[in-house]
């Protein structure tokens, strides 16, 4: 990144966590880095455009750290019940994520923006270590193929892109419920 585009990064970042995407405008994080309205145009198309990029690079430091806090050893539905309730957690206490839940219209920007890019993701990598962990301790049922199991995850991860579209006033205990029942089909 060049040096004024990282200063606008920066200022957005820090803009976006303590006023929102909302309250925030293009004026605010160019006087912030210190460049002209014109510059944030020679580096990002829009406010969304600035914070899609600002959300995915606080999303994977969020979730790097709950990976890094938790024993990936310990049983296998304690481990993404505490995944989840971490992730939720973190959410509710930064304005940048918390995006994700509250703003529909960049959910579902940033789910387009990322259609492609969940196997790329830290916790999709996490999950490829585990689905092999758990298969080498002898966790899993018979017959089910890695593929089989990544693909019920990856499930979820389509219904999370839509959560907005989902008639519920607790979508926290419907992933919940969804886990639980991969989780019981996969698992000995």
């Amino acid at each position: 990144m060049e040096e004024k585009q990282t200063r606008l990064f920066t200022a957005a970042h820090d803009l976006f966590l303590a006023q929102g995407f909302k309250h925030t405008s293009i004026a605010e994080i160019a006087e912030q880095a210190g460049v002209a309205v014109g510059t944030f145009y020679n580096f990002y198309q829009s406010k969304f455009d600035i914070f899609i990029q600002v959300y995915n690079a606080e999303n994977e430091h969020a979730k790097g750290a709950i990976l890094a806090s938790v024993d990936l050893d310990v049983a296998p539905a304690d481990l993404v019940k505490t995944i989840i309730q971490k992730i939720f957690a973190q959410s509710a206490h930064n304005q940048i994520l918390q995006e994700w839940f509250s703003n529909p219209q960049l959910n579902a920007l940033i789910a387009k923006a990322n259609q492609n890019a969940v196997e790329d993701s830290l916790v999709y990598a996490t999950l490829m270590q585990l689905i092999d962990r758990w298969q080498a301790r002898g966790l899993l049922k018979s017959g089910l193929s890695k593929q089989r199991i990544i693909s019920l995850f990856n499930a979820l991860t389509v219904v999370d892109l839509h959560q907005s579209e989902i008639q519920t006033d607790d979508y926290y205990q419907l992933l919940n419920d969804l886990i639980a029942g991969i989780l019981a089909f996969i698992l000995k």
